[in-house]
């Protein structure tokens, strides 16, 4: 109500009042203080009372009004101050910005932990909920993996899925229980738990998990094969490489890759049964034997291919009955 108008109606009502009760009652009443005496209408004694209440009021009403006068005041200024805030924020420029009000300190501090470049003094947040979501976001980022169970949070939520990879990135058996989780359809980090396992998995991990291997995961497995980090059976080399169609120089690579870590009758026998399952396999089968020196039984199968087009297994053995010394190397690189 506006100040004017209150001491308005304050002012009709205690006259009201006092007509009244004087008409009702004209009488004095005189008040004994001892040292003094006081003799006032007995409509004046009663609406006494009623015009100090209203003369509290009133001073009370204009405290407060006063008060949210400069409160009105500091937020406006604090305003200003964020906006300002803000913009240093996006430049980069450090800011001393101190706010009035609790109404922008709290964002003050929210906003310059949420610079895009680099916060040299850490915020000091008087709010522990969000002192402990920005220590919470500041570990994630940083690779560490975090409780995050009472936050709730879906399963598509960023620094959810930050944190399952940290969880992946700390042990690699994690990406497992996600792979395996049917009703995780992050797609993105179903990648990454993929490429984690292909990168870290033992085969019986990776061969009870219902996902299809690329060209490239089999290249990455005969890699940590060959670098002694992954033990295969020679019936597991054989699967692992069948899983999948290879081009004719994709074959020849593999077989590249393996002939110094595995044995040769070993690894002929693998190429012997995938030329069998993928004739192009067949030049990568026929290059080991060249590189193993089987020739008499290159030969016979050469002989008993008459028609076929491995002009380049031709001139290896061009070459070698015309007593020239020709490494499978002249070729298959």
């Amino acid at each position: 109500m506006n100040t004017r108008r209150y001491i308005f109606y304050t002012l009709v009502y205690l006259v009201l009042i006092w007509i009244f009760v004087y008409i009702k009652i004209d009488a004095n009443y005189s008040l004994d203080l001892h040292w003094y005496q006081i003799d006032l209408r007995i409509a004046t004694w009663f609406v006494a009372p009623i015009a100090l209440f209203a003369l509290l009021s009133l001073i009370h009403m204009s405290y407060y009004g006063l008060k949210n006068f400069f409160d009105a005041r500091a937020v406006k200024s604090d305003l200003n101050q964020y906006l300002d805030l803000a913009k240093e924020t996006y430049l980069g420029l450090e800011s001393n910005k101190d706010f009035k009000t609790d109404l922008y300190s709290l964002p003050g501090e929210i906003t310059r932990s949420l610079s895009p470049w680099k916060i040299e003094i850490e915020p000091k947040f008087k709010n522990e909920e969000i002192a402990n979501a920005y220590e919470l976001s500041k570990k994630v980022l940083n690779g560490e993996a975090c409780e995050i169970k009472r936050y709730k949070l879906s399963k598509l939520n960023p620094l959810f899925v930050q944190n399952e990879k940290n969880k992946i990135d700390a042990n690699y058996t994690h990406a497992i229980s996600i792979m395996s989780d049917q009703s995780n359809e992050n797609q993105n980090l179903k990648a990454y738990a993929k490429d984690a396992i292909i990168k870290n998995a033992k085969f019986d991990e990776i061969s009870k998990i219902n996902f299809e291997l690329t060209n490239d995961d089999i290249f990455i497995l005969l890699d940590r094969f060959v670098s002694k980090k992954l033990e295969l059976e020679s019936e597991n080399l054989y699967n692992l490489i069948n899983k999948n169609e290879f081009s004719a120089d994709e074959y020849i690579k593999i077989a590249a890759k393996l002939k110094k870590f595995v044995n040769p009758d070993q690894l002929i026998s693998v190429f012997e049964q995938l030329k069998n399952e993928h004739f192009d396999a067949m030049e990568a089968f026929l290059y080991l034997l060249y590189d193993f020196q089987m020739i008499e039984r290159l030969n016979q199968i050469m002989q008993s291919n008459e028609d076929n087009d491995f002009e380049r297994i031709k001139i290896l053995l061009f070459l070698r009955e015309h007593g020239k010394r020709a490494n499978a190397s002249l070729f298959y690189k």
